[in-house]
């Protein structure tokens, strides 16, 4: 399904990639992204999405924008490259207001609590996630949100959920 499929009045949980899509200005689906982002500022949908995607989506951000001023690392080696040169860091201010222009969405942020990280661990026992995607699967879970707004196939052999990937042309409308 794509996010055009999704019904105004809809509860959706919003995955990292969404927000990089959007902040991605290159990206073949900043266009979906952002139409979909500017449906949730509006209201028309409920955005979900928790303090763990956000955090994500912040740090991957700025990986690629030391992957623009690094030219010459691998992308593989850029995090070991920043751990070993902390001034790079320091430069890297693009990033930074990504977890502020993203509450700026009107979406609720959820703060899971050690207990949902705990029973998250039985997502990653029945559908092999990493700890980040089951985190996200428990809260869904926790919340009764069975929308969730992401390009990670892996979601698709999650029997309670719905998955909302962005297309490349069909939702550029607003």
């Amino acid at each position: 399904m794509f996010f055009l499929d999704l019904e105004d009045g809809s509860s959706i949980f919003v995955d990292a990639n969404i927000f990089i899509y959007h902040f991605s200005q290159k990206s073949k689906f900043n266009p979906a992204s952002s139409n979909f982002l500017e449906r949730v500022e509006k209201r028309n949908i409920n955005g979900i999405t928790s303090t763990s995607i956000v955090q994500e989506a912040t740090h991957r951000m700025m990986i690629m924008e030391a992957a623009t001023i690094l030219p010459d690392i691998k992308p593989k080696d850029i995090v070991k490259y920043l751990k070993v040169h902390p001034h790079i860091v320091k430069k890297l201010v693009n990033h930074q207001c990504i977890p502020e222009k993203i509450s700026s969405f009107n979406l609720e942020i959820i703060s899971p609590d050690i207990n949902t990280i705990e029973r998250s661990q039985q997502m990653k026992r029945q559908y092999g996630f990493l700890s980040n995607d089951a985190l996200s699967l428990q809260i869904m879970k926790d919340l009764k949100i069975n929308n969730l707004a992401s390009n990670d196939s892996d979601f698709e052999r999650v029997n309670f959920i719905k998955l909302y990937k962005p297309s490349i042309s069909t939702e550029l409308q607003g």
